[in-house]
């Protein structure tokens, strides 16, 4: 039986509770323990400590935090300062003001304070947790600030990570057996760089080679980049392709700035409407988009503007229902369409790019600079500019994005006039409209639907360059063929249980008789339990868009294609799926491919596929097989194709390297940003979600983290061997982009024992009796029932103490001297002698 005192806050002094300790009088004699350890918490020391601060369950970064003793508190408290709090995301402005009059706070002065946090900050709570180096802190949301988003991070926890080198590769063997003439080729692609504080060097290639031509390697970026986040922006400096957002993507050589939306708080990084209305008393708002509650708060009598709302990327009006305190309920819709041009009031994005010009197939490579700006005027406008320069070349462009009840739309002009070799001059303008649309109430969804008009003498940066290059070489200028309209479209409609339907397409026209390049695709898809079936349609004319003096006839072809798929077995990881597909060509005529493919092993680790075609036409068959295995350290594939007069295997191998202080670790391919977990002698052990595990050195690599966000990865101890143990599974980390970031999992090696002993007197030990190291007195485990120790010892020979009590007379002492494990039995016989008056002062 346990007795509490009476309860109080987080911040209240640690309640004391008393046990019955005659409860736990078992066995002969009515033993009891001494329970006394366990009527109050631990005591906390004053001191300086790095912990974890998490806010309302969410981790915001590892602070200083300053504990100090108060009076009548056994234990030292948490103390904060205004920035410790602004940082974790409370606004102390709100707290002071409070939600009424009652809640109402004096504000929070300067300086270091230790009172309990709930006098300046309504219904606030602390707790500290020194064992998993936590402090919680625990804020009715209404006092959250716009930047305590879910996984916002302040740039002052963020992790530029360790000094690493970086090696990303993928490589492929190809062996071909044509009418009895073989050919073999093979591919490599790298991707390498270095870390050195908050520089990331990088370089991306491609290396060939073949028997009939040999090697060759290609070089495609290579620069070094740096976050600066007092601008949230990013700093490149090498060779690199610019954004075709805007303008023309282009390869240059020079340095970059640009915006990261990365580095803004969730509410700020993609764009939602500000929700305006007026309440009459203490009311509650609640926002719902597409039937769904997606925010919800209190606001005070007045009028309110909600400017945090995360929302569906693809958009959709809100609702919005204002709750007052009678309980009228009034409600009003604020529209909502998306494109990929709108900001959020007041936010900005842009890129500055300077230099030359770096496309290998360019002879003459000018001098360059491109930039662009944006900025969210209101709710419902983003104006942007920009232009693109060379010493001959110059384009202007001016723009805007509207967010309207009947859709999103972007519409912008650019102007250009570019200078041709012999003195001739070309200018022209490209006018360009945009809308986006989703219908929640039908299930459509216009995700892209885009025209761009070009008159005759209009080019864009990377065209009016090539023109010039070509026309310096020779090449009349009216053999260049130059867009004249083009027209995109993506459609979809779900039809709920009736599947799904979509329309996607493009449409060119070009001057100078260029003719007209056609792409489109529709679709249905739809599944009835296990059978998933789907049909489509393509109609392809292709015409060549750059610039050329050959022939510009193009062709056409249609395809129709009919795909049937079946998982066999139920929906279980390792069930197999048979597959058909039916295709129709205009040019190629009709073919039947069906086959089997799944995956094996208890992750999936492996994955294979067989199949068979057969062309209609021809009257042959083509047969394949493929099998993939994915290691914790590198994927491996390989397939092998036979058909009428050829054969091919192919093999391949992808993976990454990291190069770090503890040396050289293997891994999956890796990504932007990753994390090195270090947990030595944890060998084994699964890391993160990836199907990475910790190596013989005590190393693995997560190899995809999100940048300026909240990160947790966890070890899975499943395949660690048992006498390891994690002091902690779990870490927490804000990496900055592109870093290598170092998470430490301190363990410890300790063989799992069970122990049956009794007392010198043939007595049962006492339920819950304490087990501590005879020589360190740390605890090492319990008596459990049946008089049997539960341990987990360090050494292979030493002697633990059994405590009851204080006295003499509750003590005693079991020797133990283990084996090799195959030979030690499950579970050892020892008796437990009496402590001698040395072995007790060695442990007091």
């Amino acid at each position: 039986m346990a007795v509490a005192s009476p309860a109080g806050g987080l911040d209240a002094p640690s309640r004391r509770i008393v046990f019955d300790a005659q409860m736990l009088a078992l066995g002969p004699g009515g033993r009891s323990i001494d329970t006394s350890r366990f009527e109050r918490g631990d005591v906390i020391e004053p001191g300086r400590y790095r912990l974890d601060l998490l806010l309302n369950s969410r981790w915001r970064g590892v602070e200083e935090v300053e504990l100090r003793r108060q009076p009548g508190r056994e234990s030292a408290v948490f103390c904060y300062d205004r920035g410790l709090l602004e940082r974790a995301g409370i606004d102390l402005e709100k707290s002071a003001r409070g939600q009424d009059r009652s809640s109402a706070r004096d504000p929070l002065p300067e300086g270091l304070h230790c009172d309990p946090l709930e006098r300046y900050v309504p219904g606030a709570r602390v707790k500290l947790d020194i064992a998993e180096q936590s402090v919680y802190v625990s804020v009715p949301s209404y006092y959250l600030s716009l930047d305590s988003s879910k996984t916002y991070v302040d740039p002052a926890s963020w992790d530029s990570g360790i000094s690493a080198a970086l090696l990303n590769y993928n490589s492929n063997l190809h062996v071909r057996e044509n009418h009895g003439r073989s050919a073999t080729s093979g591919y490599a692609g790298m991707n390498a760089g270095f870390n050195f504080g908050r520089a990331r060097l990088r370089h991306n290639g491609t290396a060939t080679w073949s028997r009939r031509m040999g090697s060759h390697y290609q070089r495609s970026a290579t620069y070094v980049q740096t976050d600066l986040p007092a601008w949230r922006a990013q700093l490149l400096l090498g060779e690199n392709s610019t954004s075709s957002e805007f303008f023309d993507a282009v390869s240059f050589r020079g340095v970059q700035l640009s915006s990261d939306d990365r580095m803004l708080p969730d509410s700020l990084r993609y764009y939602a409407p500000v929700v305006r209305g007026t309440a009459s008393t203490n009311a509650r708002v609640s926002v719902y988009q597409r039937g769904y509650l997606i925010y919800e708060t209190t606001v005070a009598p007045g009028a309110f503007a909600l400017d945090e709302l995360q929302t569906a990327s693809y958009g959709g009006d809100l609702e919005v229902r204002v709750t007052e305190a009678s309980g009228e309920v009034r409600s009003f819709i604020v529209p909502f369409a998306t494109t990929v041009q709108l900001l959020r009031p007041g936010t900005t994005r842009y890129s500055l790019t300077a230099g030359r010009l770096n496309d290998p197939s360019l002879e003459r490579r000018p001098n360059m600079l491109q930039g662009v700006y944006q900025r969210g005027l209101g709710n419902d406008v983003t104006a942007y500019a920009g232009g693109a320069f060379t010493g001959s070349y110059m384009s202007g462009l001016m723009g805007a994005a509207l967010n309207t009840p009947v859709g999103g739309f972007s519409g912008d002009v650019t102007l250009a006039r570019t200078e041709v070799p012999g003195g001739d001059r070309l200018s022209g303008s490209s006018y360009r409209l945009a809308y986006s649309k989703n219908l929640p109430n039908t299930g459509t969804n216009f995700s892209l639907l885009a025209y761009r008009y070009s008159t005759g003498g209009y080019l864009g940066l990377r065209d009016a360059a090539f023109m010039q290059d070509r026309v310096e070489r020779g090449e009349p200028l009216e053999s260049f063929s130059r867009l004249r309209n083009r027209l995109d479209a993506n459609i979809s409609q779900q039809l709920g249980n009736g599947g799904n339907l979509y329309l996607n397409g493009s449409s060119q026209r070009y001057w100078s008789g260029g003719g007209r390049a056609v792409n489109f695709s529709v679709g249905y898809s739809n599944q009835w339990r296990d059978v998933s079936y789907s049909i489509s349609a393509q109609r392809l004319r292709s015409h060549y868009e750059g610039f050329s003096s050959g022939d510009k006839r193009g062709e056409t072809s249609t395809l129709f294609s009919l795909n049937l798929s079946i998982l066999l077995g139920g929906a279980g990881r390792g069930s197999p799926t048979l597959s058909s597909y039916l295709t129709r060509d205009s040019n190629s005529g009709t073919q039947l491919t069906s086959g089997v493919s799944g995956m094996l092993g208890k992750r999936g680790e492996a994955s294979y596929s067989l199949s068979a075609s057969h062309d209609r036409d021809s009257r042959q068959t083509s047969k394949s097989a493929s099998l993939d295995y994915r290691l914790p350290q590198v994927e491996l594939g390989s397939s092998l194709s036979q058909g009428p007069g050829y054969r091919q295997l192919s093999l391949k191998a992808a993976g990454g390297l990291v190069a770090h202080s503890g040396g050289i670790t293997a891994a999956q391919t890796l990504g932007e940003t990753i994390g090195l977990v270090h947990a030595p002698n944890a060998r084994g052990a699964g890391a993160g979600y990836s199907g990475s595990r910790v190596d013989r050195h005590g190393y693995a690599v997560i190899p995809n983290l999100l940048p300026y966000q909240l990160n947790s990865v966890d070890l899975d101890p499943n395949g660690m061997a048992d006498e390891i143990e994690l002091r902690s599974s779990s870490r927490n980390v804000a990496p900055t982009a592109g870093a290598v970031v170092r998470l430490d999992y301190p363990t410890r090696v300790a063989r799992p024992l069970l122990v049956d002993s009794r007392m010198p007197s043939g007595e049962p030990l006492p339920f819950a009796a304490e087990v501590l190291d005879a020589h360190s007195g740390q605890p090492v485990g319990a008596v459990g029932q049946g008089s049997r120790l539960v341990l987990r010892v360090e050494q292979d020979r030493g002697s633990v103490r059994v405590r009851w009590g204080n006295e003499p007379q509750q003590q005693c002492l079991v020797d133990y001297a283990l084996g090799p494990r195959e030979t030690t039995p499950p579970v050892l016989q020892l008796a437990c002698r009496p402590a001698s008056a040395a072995d007790r002062e060695r442990t007091l």
